[in-house]
């Protein structure tokens, strides 16, 4: 809060020079040095959350930060060790707590980043902390009956004042945990169920997700994106005809505009909130440029057309705004400001748009008739 009263005051700090220079300061900036793990941001999130992190891990490694990448899993896994179990959030001084519940996607991500960085001596030490966890997430999130997030039940997840009723964006999440428990041969109490052929089932409506099993009429976007970013839907000619549907859906929805993603399209009656939302009402229409990302990978894991013109709108609102902002307003586009708050500026999440970024220009100075990189 005091960093965002200061921001609110003095206005966001800016980095010097392109997009790409921009996010490679910021990521850089990211790493605490002294206690060895990857901070969610400079200012207002010193922490670890495991979730950002977790969903960051593929582009950390991609860009070179191997080392610092396992230094964080040790830090955490020591301190989830030391405590006893999982949390979402560990801050300097090694307190762990969940905001505002238990969160499945943080631990579904948390997972997810150990299974890219491919250290089997690390997962051998912490096999039974990591059994024991399995087996806890499957009991407080699972419906054993169905194999879907446990129903009217409060967890926390990327838009965590949203109050939802066991929502697609989490059932997703169950699939991503899935996979790489099978990838790295540890307990796994969900591989009897066909996570795509549930979300399918209890989702899908014709042309996209609907948010959650109470079937709301309203908006979301994390509830488009989740199940394409996890992997659940695959990259046959299929999934690539629902895409399609997706975006143009999202597009009438106005949930990329002005920028993707949106969590959602202004206030809805019957959208439940966090009493916290009241304080901070940043979760119900704004642009969240982590969800902005997600679509990114996503054009990009199926090379889309539309993959450069996004991608050339993020690099510009860096390059506008000098930093990585965390949350847009929706009808201006510019940094989120309430009475009590004022958006981040430099968050990790920036390493995905900088490996993006890398990647293009490689591409683009690669000599002509050159193979190019993937």
């Amino acid at each position: 809060m005091r960093a965002s009263l200061q921001r609110k005051r003095d206005g966001a700090r800016r980095f010097e020079g392109s997009a790409l220079d921009i996010c490679e300061q910021i990521v850089r900036g990211c790493f605490n040095v002294r206690q060895g793990y990857f901070m969610t941001s400079l200012t207002s999130y010193p922490e670890l959350w495991a979730r950002d992190f977790g969903r960051c891990v593929p582009a950390l490694l991609s860009l070179g930060f191997e080392r610092e990448v396992a230094q964080t899993y040790r830090y955490a896994l020591a301190a989830y060790q030391s405590a006893g179990g999982f949390a979402l959030v560990i801050t300097r001084d090694q307190r762990l707590f969940d905001f505002p519940a238990y969160a499945p996607d943080g631990f579904a991500l948390f997972v997810s980043g150990l299974k890219h960085l491919g250290d089997g001596g690390l997962v051998a030490q912490y096999r039974p902390l990591l059994n024991r966890e399995i087996e806890r997430f499957y009991s407080l999130v699972i419906d054993p009956k169905t194999g879907l997030v446990r129903r009217h039940t409060l967890f926390s997840e990327a838009q965590d004042y949203i109050v939802r009723d066991s929502s697609c964006y989490s059932n997703s999440a169950c699939h991503l945990l899935q996979q790489s428990l099978d990838a790295m041969g540890l307990f796994n109490p969900l591989a009897p169920y066909d996570y795509r052929s549930l979300v399918l089932d209890r989702f899908w409506d014709g042309d996209h997700f609907l948010d959650d099993q109470s079937r709301p009429s309203y908006p979301s976007g994390d509830a488009q994106l989740m199940p394409l970013w996890a992997g659940l839907l695959g990259h046959d000619p299929a999934a690539r005809a629902r895409l399609d549907m997706i975006l143009s859906w999202m597009d009438a929805q106005g949930l990329n505009s002005p920028l993707p993603t949106r969590y959602g399209v202004g206030p809805h009656p019957r959208r439940r909130m966090h009493p916290l939302h009241w304080l901070n009402p940043w979760q119900t229409d704004t642009v969240w440029t982590c969800l902005g990302l997600h679509l990114l990978e996503i054009l990009r894991e199926f090379d889309h057309p539309r993959f450069p013109s996004v991608l050339a709108r993020y690099r510009t609102l860096v390059e506008s705004l000098g930093c990585f902002p965390e949350v847009l307003d929706s009808g201006t586009g510019a940094f989120y400001a309430s009475l009590f708050s004022m958006s981040e500026d430099s968050m990790l999440w920036a390493a995905s748009l900088w490996r993006l970024l890398a990647e293009r220009a490689s591409r683009e100075e690669a000599p002509s008739g050159a193979p190019r990189e993937e």
